[in-house]
C-alpha cells in the first residue's frame, strides 16, 4: 500500500507540471495587456495546495521530514529577500500569491524524489510519466492539430505556422521539454534496458525536431557533452560550467551590447538578434540599474503599467514581451544583484559542491549524470529563456528536482534495488536513502 500511495503521489505530481490544467491552450485570441500567470485560476491552486498537503504528509509519516527542502537556511534567505522586494512592487498581492506558489513547487520538487521505492521504481515512473506526456502531445497533432500545432491564424506569432507545441503554448516551450524527456529516455534505457528507454528518446527526440526550435536542437548535444566532462573531470568542472555560461552569454547578451559580436554571431550563420530577443534584453539591461539592488519584485516588471504605457518607441515591441527570455536578466530585474547572488549559490556554487562530494561518497554514477544533465540544460536554457522561478514550468521543476537530487546523492548511501529496509528507515534508492541519508539530512 505504501508503494501504491507514493506511486500514484509521484505521478499526479509529475502530470501536474508536465501536463497542467490548461494543455492545448487556443492562440488565436490572446490577451496581450494580460500579466504573467494571471490565469491562474482557483482550481489550479487547490490541485497545488492538495497535492502539496499529501506530499509532506507522506514523508511526514515516514520520516524523511529532514530531508525536505534542503538547504533550508538559504532557501529561507532566498524566499524571504523575494517576499521583501516584491512588498514595494505595484501589484504586491499579486507579487506574492506567485511567490507563494513557487514555493509550492520548490517544495514538492524536493518531496517527489523521497517517493520511489528503488531506483527501478524511480526509473519505471519516470518512464510511464514520460510515456503519457508524449503520447498526448502526438495524440494533439495527429487528432486536433489547431491547438497542438502553430497556426497563420495565431494572434501573437503567426510566423510560426506548422512548428509542432504540443500541450504548450509555444514550440520554445515544447522544445525544452522534449530535450528533458530525452535525458529521462537515456536514463531509463540505462536502468530498466534500450526497450524501455530508446523508445522515448526517439519519440521526444522527433518531436523536438519538429518543434522547430533550434536552441534546445543544439542545446542538447551540448548538454551532453558537458555533463560528461562535469561528472568525470573533477578539478576542471567548475572551470567547464562557469566556462560554457560564459561563452553563451557572452554570444546572447553580448549581441545586444556590441555590434562587433553581433557580426561574429551572424558569421555563424546564427541570427545576431536571437529572434528578436536582443530587443528584450537591451529594455531589461536599461532597467537593472535604477534598482539594482531591491529590483523590481517577483514577476512585477514585465506587463507592468508604467512600462507599457511609458516605452520608448525602440522599445515598441519588447515592452509586450511575458519575460526577459532569459532567466539571469529576469533574476537582476526580480531581486536585485543581493537576491541574484544569493540564487546563483543555490544554482551554481551548490551543484558543483554536490557533484563532488557524490563521486567522493561513490553514489551511482548514472543517477549523478541524469541530475547534472538537468542542471546543466537548466543553466544553458536559461540564457535563451526564463525558466528559474517559472512557477509551472516543466524545465524549472525538473531542475530543482536535479539539484535537490544532487544533494541527496552527495549524502546519502543507495541501498540495492529490491532490498527492503526496516522501518523508519525505508526510504528510497533513487534519492539516497537508509539511516545515514536520514541522519545527514539533519
Amino acid at each position: 500500500m505504501p508503494t501504491l500511495a507514493a506511486t500514484a503521489l509521484f505521478c499526479c505530481t509529475f502530470l501536474y507540471i508536465w501536463v497542467s490544467f490548461s494543455p492545448f491552450p487556443d492562440l488565436t485570441h490572446m490577451d496581450q495587456s494580460a500579466a504573467p500567470g494571471v490565469a491562474s485560476n482557483r482550481a489550479n491552486q487547490i490541485a497545488a495546495l492538495v497535492l502539496l498537503s499529501m506530499l509532506v504528509g507522506y514523508a511526514l509519516a515516514f520520516g524523511r521530514h529532514s530531508l525536505i527542502l534542503r538547504p533550508r537556511i538559504l532557501l529561507f534567505l532566498i524566499f524571504t529577500w523575494l517576499l521583501a522586494v516584491s512588498l514595494p512592487s505595484p501589484e504586491p498581492l499579486f507579487a506574492i500569491r506567485r511567490l507563494a506558489m513557487a514555493a509550492i513547487v520548490c517544495t514538492a520538487a524536493s518531496v517527489i524524489l523521497l517517493l520511489p521505492r528503488d531506483e527501478r521504481h524511480f526509473a519505471a515512473m519516470l518512464a510511464a510519466c514520460t510515456a503519457i506526456v508524449l503520447a498526448l502531445c502526438y495524440a494533439g497533432v495527429i487528432l486536433f492539430s489547431r491547438y497542438a500545432v502553430h497556426q497563420f491564424t495565431d494572434e501573437l506569432e503567426p510566423l510560426l505556422e506548422g512548428d509542432w507545441r504540443g500541450l504548450y503554448s509555444h514550440k520554445n516551450t515544447a522544445g525544452t521539454v522534449m530535450v528533458v524527456a530525452v535525458l529521462f529516455g537515456l536514463y531509463v534505457t540505462r536502468v530498466l534496458g534500450p526497450l524501455v528507454g530508446l523508445p522515448i528518446v526517439l519519440l521526444a527526440g522527433v518531436f523536438l525536431l519538429f518543434t522547430g526550435s533550434k536552441t534546445s536542437a543544439a542545446m542538447l548535444p551540448a548538454t551532453l557533452a558537458i555533463a560528461f566532462l562535469v561528472v568525470r573531470l573533477r578539478y576542471v568542472r567548475a572551470l567547464v560550467v562557469v566556462g560554457a555560461l560564459a561563452g553563451v552569454w557572452t554570444l546572447t547578451i553580448g549581441s545586444a551590447v556590441s555590434e562587433r559580436i553581433a557580426g561574429a554571431v551572424k558569421a555563424l550563420g546564427v541570427d545576431p538578434t536571437f529572434t528578436l530577443r536582443t530587443e528584450v534584453w537591451s529594455l531589461a539591461l536599461e532597467h537593472i540599474p535604477r534598482k539594482p539592488l531591491l529590483g523590481h519584485g517577483y514577476q512585477s516588471f514585465w506587463r507592468n503599467t508604467d512600462l507599457m504605457h511609458g516605452f520608448r518607441e525602440e522599445f515598441s515591441w519588447a515592452v509586450n514581451a511575458v519575460n526577459a527570455h532569459n532567466s539571469y536578466l529576469d533574476l537582476l530585474l526580480t531581486a536585485g544583484i543581493p537576491g541574484t547572488l544569493l540564487m546563483m549559490v543555490f544554482l551554481v556554487a551548490l551543484p558543483l559542491r554536490y557533484i563532488a562530494q557524490a563521486e567522493r561518497h561513490g553514489a551511482r554514477r548514472r543517477l549523478t549524470e541524469l541530475y547534472t544533465r538537468i542542471w546543466i540544460f537548466g543553466l544553458l536554457a536559461g540564457c535563451l529563456e526564463t525558466i528559474l522561478f517559472d512557477t509551472v514550468g516543466v524545465v524549472w521543476f525538473s531542475m530543482l528536482m536535479a539539484i535537490f537530487g544532487l544533494r541527496l546523492q552527495a549524502r546519502a548511501h543507495l541501498r540495492p534495488d529490491g532490498e527492503r529496509p526496516s522501518p523508519p528507515y525505508r526510504a528510497s534508492a533513487a534519492t539516497g536513502s537508509s539511516r545515514a541519508a536520514l541522519r545527514a539530512g539533519r
